[in-house]
């Protein structure tokens, strides 16, 4: 038990070290330098809401617009870019295998662990912009807020090792991630509530997992203005599957993976 602590206690220190690094690198110091972190997300975030909202009017069958914009569009940034960014960075950060405690988990793990630092960053400021403007009400119940955006972050964290993994292995990942993140937009819930599909095909629209996890985030804020569904045994099976896979990917790259 005592090995594994202190095993567990390096490699947190190298996922810690691996961030900051990918942090400089990525922003370097000039400018706004870290705060880019979250500066990037809020451009994209603030463009959206503004233009939902001119187009979209204050409210969209009874769900309040900039609350409904806000948690379906950040929490889309979270996978779409964590899953961009671990592709292909082993061959990136290949020089870095020198170093005895670094392994290439720990590559993938320290640019998920960014993307997901930025992106609660940027939820968080932009929450308490517009809660401060009162554009946005508190959290009638923050545990489903929490418990959704968990899910969320481990599903892209298990997807993100999977294609992280596989990027190395062959370019066609990269290839096909990008029509199929933009093809994932419509079918990831970010845009549309459960709620307002018809009974006939709910249960289908709750087979994607990602679903379950916009519905929990959602009850958390909208649960006077509409009904959510989800189903927590479901996404966690489909979070933890992946999870389950990249860890073994990760383990067996080193066989075949060639510093460069």
């Amino acid at each position: 038990m005592a090995t594994f602590l202190r095993c567990l206690s390096i490699q947190s220190r190298v996922i810690g070290a691996l961030v900051m690094r990918e942090l400089q690198t990525r922003y370097g110091r000039d400018n706004l330098g870290f705060l880019w972190l979250m500066g990037e997300p809020l451009m994209f975030a603030g463009g959206v809401l503004v233009l939902w909202r001119l187009l979209r009017g204050e409210f969209q069958q009874g769900v309040p617009v900039i609350s409904f914009t806000l948690l379906g569009y950040v929490p889309l940034l979270l996978f779409r870019h964590t899953v961009g960014r671990v592709l292909n960075c082993l061959k990136e950060s290949s020089a870095l295998l020198y170093h005895r405690p670094v392994t290439l988990l720990d590559v993938i793990l320290a640019r998920i662990f960014s993307e997901i630092a930025g992106n609660i960053l940027t939820f968080a400021f932009a929450f308490a912009v517009l809660f401060a403007t009162g554009l946005m009400e508190w959290p009638t119940q923050p545990a489903l807020v929490f418990l959704g955006y968990f899910y969320m972050a481990w599903f892209t964290t298990g997807v993100g090792l999977v294609l992280g993994c596989l990027s190395d292995r062959s370019e066609l990942v990269e290839k096909f991630w990008t029509p199929l993140s933009y093809l994932f937009i419509p079918l990831s819930g970010a845009y549309y509530l459960a709620a307002w599909v018809t009974d006939t095909w709910r249960d289908y629209y709750l087979l994607l997992p990602t679903v379950s996890a916009y519905e929990l985030i959602r009850a958390g804020f909208l649960s006077e203005y509409v009904r959510s569904y989800w189903d927590q045994p479901y996404i966690a099976f489909w979070s933890a599957c992946p999870t389950l896979l990249g860890l073994y990917l990760a383990r067996s790259a080193r066989y075949h993976f060639m510093v460069r």
